[in-house]
């Protein structure tokens, strides 16, 4: 078979992992489209308490404001006081030659300069990676740390920025023996 000069002829396996990966990006998208908040929803501050399966600092209770005939604005908190009210979606997590590897998204928003971090429950070591804004999401890349073999590693995924917060459930991973 003769080529032109200065072609790209592609092999079979390679279009079929960019055809592969396209279609994972697709559907990542999609699914992020079903924990979206509808357009224009702001978070909803809650007095209740939702369940939690990871232990949490005692909770302290705060004097809450009082509904005035004066509509003037009231003092802005920081947006890292309130946490956003929605979780981190896990995309993936594995054991791979002794490491914990895990990808995240916080659906919804759309930013960078965040910093997602893992942390391993048990032993509570971290690792952090810079965020990566998407459209109406924002990803977790690709974050490692050293697990023990048979170790049943558990696991959360939390994103900091300068407006928000937020964490995803207690997630475990059995590693192999």
């Amino acid at each position: 078979m003769k080529h032109l000069h200065g072609t790209v002829v592609t092999s079979p396996a390679r279009r079929a992992r960019v055809a592969s990966t396209s279609l994972l990006v697709l559907a990542l998208i999609s699914l992020s489209a079903c924990a979206t908040p509808a357009p224009g929803a702001a978070p909803v501050a809650s007095d209740t308490a939702s369940p939690s399966a990871s232990p949490s600092a005692p909770a302290t209770a705060s004097p809450s404001p009082t509904a005035t005939a004066d509509p003037s604005p009231a003092p802005s908190e920081s947006a890292t006081d309130s946490p956003y009210n929605g979780e981190i979606l896990v995309i993936t997590s594995e054991v791979i030659d002794g490491s914990l590897e895990v990808t995240a998204m916080v659906p919804g928003i759309s930013e960078s300069g965040g910093t997602c971090t893992l942390t391993l429950e048990k032993s509570q070591r971290t690792v952090s990676v810079s965020a990566n804004e998407g459209k109406e999401v924002t990803y977790c890349g690709l974050m490692s740390i050293p697990v023990a073999e048979g170790e049943d590693a558990a696991f959360t995924v939390s994103y900091t920025s300068a407006n928000l917060r937020a964490q995803s459930a207690l997630t475990t991973i059995e590693t192999a023996p």
